[in-house]
């Protein structure tokens, strides 16, 4: 059996890029996609398709905005018009990077009845060096609430794994290899095979 991962960005090299996230996910994305059907979702400049590698790779319309909030409903929307159209019903598990992705992921996750993954690279309390206004609390409790959801929250680095833990109370899975999220990836969808009738 085919397994097919849609994962969710909101940065991908050449189109989208802002920090050393767009290079991280690519980097994964290209070595799963030797094992596995990968579909990746992503804001840029124009609405179409393409194919990296053997990724299947479609983007969404971006806009600035100047709440980070407001962009996460933007692009919320953006996603959720055009799934649809560009990515199979049968796929098998939804792979979010980051807050903004892993809110989209949760919502996807329950429209199409499949687990989601969360990849965190950063946490808010990171980002913000510990200062904390009404913005950084609202991403945290959207952090908070998108993380928590996850069928496997991934810290990419150790300190994201001791601010998961120490921030929200999230036990995360510390990945070492890409090793390690096939396994990931191999646990999430035989058992989610056995449950099946």
């Amino acid at each position: 059996m085919v397994i097919r991962v849609l994962h969710i960005s909101t940065e991908y090299p050449p189109h989208r890029v802002v920090g050393s996230l767009a290079f991280q996910v690519r980097d994964l994305v290209i070595r799963l996609s030797s094992k596995y059907e990968i579909y990746l979702i992503h804001p840029a400049g124009f609405e179409g398709n393409y194919i990296d590698g053997n990724v299947y790779v479609h983007t969404v319309s971006d806009r600035w905005f100047s709440d980070v909030v407001a962009y996460m409903h933007f692009l919320l929307v953006e996603v959720l018009s055009r799934i649809p159209y560009v990515v199979p019903r049968d796929i098998h598990l939804i792979h979010s990077h980051d807050w903004i992705a892993s809110v989209i992921a949760r919502v996807l996750s329950q429209r199409l009845r499949v687990p989601y993954l969360a990849s965190v690279y950063t946490t808010e309390p990171m980002r913000s060096g510990g200062s904390m206004n009404l913005l950084n609390l609202s991403i945290m409790d959207w952090e908070k609430h998108a993380f928590s959801s996850a069928l496997y929250v991934i810290a990419h680095n150790k300190q994201a794994l001791d601010s998961l833990r120490r921030d929200y109370g999230i036990e995360a899975v510390e990945t070492r290899s890409i090793e390690d999220i096939e396994k990931i990836y191999d646990n999430t969808t035989h058992n989610a095979n056995k449950a099946m009738p």
